[in-house]
């Protein structure tokens, strides 16, 4: 067996193997090391099958690079007519070679990652079992305890530690033994779930003794590495860093929540929220799977719907970053573009495929209903839909969703004879003679007619075929409009009700569930808490995290 080995560095090194011998003769197996077809050293090999034996070597390696690793079976032994069938046939058997190195101090220093996990190790050839347990029990704690997000027990440590003493026994080196442990905390559902146990889970001692002991039913604040966890995937889609752990250890985040809070919305890992909560609340996700018509909209192409997606994420980042007020994802005077996707708007003065700030004063676009990412989404393969985008203003902007349409609704017209004989929206108006379908689509249907100058890819336009189109409507609260301008400024005249909804769109990913009807509360405290800052962007978000729904777990009752 002589498979290359590459020595990285001039140094020390341990070479091993695990072997047995079919033992037959006077005397065991032997077997030879050799590196680069010179030998090393020659050792017996007396174990046998049912307990092999690691056999190791040292070597000095002055020149680093590929090296032939090879063992070789140098006495064998084959009396076929011995009486006695166990002394016949002498064979070595290798189960594995193992090179461990460099060990001395000219050795080339070890990767950033393997510094910082093994940060201490025994002395190098010292394979006493205190040596070991005391440098594995540290290692351990350390990892197992970022992993988990909260301090390992001593337990816990102790059964991790117990696999790293199994590869010593086995004669392997303390960086297996430690990648053992590691793969057992990787596996563990603490690791791959963030779990929120309670620490007293019979906190409520029964009366009689013959009575189970019940669960307390009240709410139960998390412990303080719960709430650094919560707060972590919440804005950042990752576990703690140095100083949530240090506050959590310490007791001290619950009552510095808000400093961190803003620390980490400052932190360039907070583009998680961007990519994720703006990804999940706005459906843009869901652009990457949209395939418009090429025959009717063939300016449609990779590079746009890639330009769309990042015009929607800039802008998000911006109100983010700049702490503006959240009513400018429906007003805001500016966009993100290049000059692919201002092309395609019709904005001149953009050059280029850096995107960079543009204004849009006096201009019909501004805000997310108006960018072609959510005009895409809200659209079917071939046309507009106002029934789409009338629904998706429902439940993302004002939080009022519509009921699923009832069971037996005729489709509407489609195909080139139908757009024939008038406007989508003259099409849709019939359909809504049907009594079972005005109810709902005369909440939905005018809020999406207000976007009917553009097209299905975002596009403007003034005419459908040769109609041309009207995009003022009438709201079910008698509010009316006249094209996308005054349909924003409709929306942004109900600050609160799409301040409420946008809080119970963040509130649902920080929690990672959805709402129930006892979170109605938190929902109004946040909401008002959101309203009386101006409507910032971070007043929403310290809101959130100091609210009772991301602060407490529910009790057992």
């Amino acid at each position: 067996f002589v498979p290359d080995i590459e020595f990285g560095a001039a140094g020390q090194y341990v070479l091993r193997a695990k072997a047995y011998g079919q033992q037959a003769g006077d005397e065991p197996a032997r077997m030879a090391f050799r590196l680069d077809g010179g030998e090393l050293e020659l050792v017996d090999v007396p174990a046998r099958r049912r307990n092999p034996g690691v056999y190791e070597t040292r070597v000095q390696v002055d020149q680093p690079g590929p090296k032939r690793f090879a063992v070789a079976f140098v006495n064998d032994y084959y009396r076929p007519d011995d009486p006695n069938p166990r002394n016949r046939d002498r064979n070595l058997f290798v189960e594995h070679l193992e090179v461990e190195g460099p060990l001395t101090q000219e050795a080339a220093q070890a990767s950033e990652i393997q510094q910082r996990i093994i940060f201490v190790s025994p002395p190098p050839g010292d394979r006493r079992p205190d040596a070991w347990s005391q440098s594995a029990r540290q290692v351990i704690e350390r990892f197992a305890s970022r992993a988990y997000r909260r301090p390992v027990e001593a337990d816990e440590a102790a059964r991790l530690a117990r696999l790293v003493e199994m590869t010593r026994a086995d004669g392997e080196s303390f960086e297996r033994g430690i990648q053992l442990a590691m793969q057992a905390v990787l596996v563990s559902p603490h690791f791959l779930f963030r779990v929120e146990l309670s620490p007293q889970p019979d906190s409520q001692a029964a009366q009689q003794p013959e009575t189970p002991a019940q669960p307390d039913a009240a709410p139960q604040p998390i412990t303080e590495h719960q709430l650094a966890t919560r707060l972590s995937y919440f804005l950042w889609s990752s576990m703690p860093d140095d100083e949530l752990f240090a506050h959590a250890a310490a007791g001290t985040l619950r009552q510095n929540i808000a400093e961190q809070t803003r620390r980490m919305l400052k932190d360039p890992k907070s583009r998680a929220l961007v990519d994720n909560f703006a990804g999940q609340w706005l459906q843009i996700r869901r652009l990457n799977t949209m395939t418009p018509d090429l025959e009717r909209f063939p300016v449609f192409d990779d590079a746009l719907r890639e330009a769309m997606l990042r015009e929607t994420e800039l802008f998000f980042a911006a109100i983010k970053d700049e702490d503006r007020s959240v009513l400018e994802f429906l007003n805001a005077d500016f966009t993100f573009l290049n000059e692919r996707l201002a092309r395609h708007y019709g904005i001149d003065g953009v050059a280029g495929d850096e995107f960079r700030r543009v204004s849009l004063a006096g201009g019909v676009r501004g805000g997310v209903l108006t960018q072609a990412s959510v005009l895409t989404i809200t659209s079917n393969p071939t046309r507009t839909s106002p029934v789409k985008r009338g629904k998706w203003i429902l439940e993302q902007i004002l939080g009022t969703p519509a009921p699923p349409p009832p069971p037996g609704v005729e489709e509407l017209e489609e195909g080139d004879q139908a757009a024939l004989s008038g406007t989508l929206r003259q099409r849709m108006e019939q359909h809504r003679e049907n009594a079972s379908c005005a109810s709902c689509h005369s909440r939905m249907d005018p809020l999406g007619f207000g976007l009917e100058n553009f097209d299905a890819v975002g596009a403007w336009r003034d005419r459908e075929g040769t109609f041309e189109i009207d995009p003022s409507a009438e709201l079910a609260d008698g509010s009316t409009f006249n094209g996308p301008a005054e349909l924003k400024a409709v929306l942004a005249g109900k600050p609160d009700q799409f301040s409420r909804a946008l809080t119970e769109h963040m509130l649902t990913y920080a929690l990672g569930r959805g709402l129930e009807y006892y979170d109605r509360c938190a929902v109004d405290t946040i909401s008002e808490a959101v309203a009386n800052d101006g409507y910032k962007f971070s007043a929403l978000v310290l809101a959130v995290v100091q609210s009772d729904p991301f602060q407490l777990r529910r009790g057992g009752g």
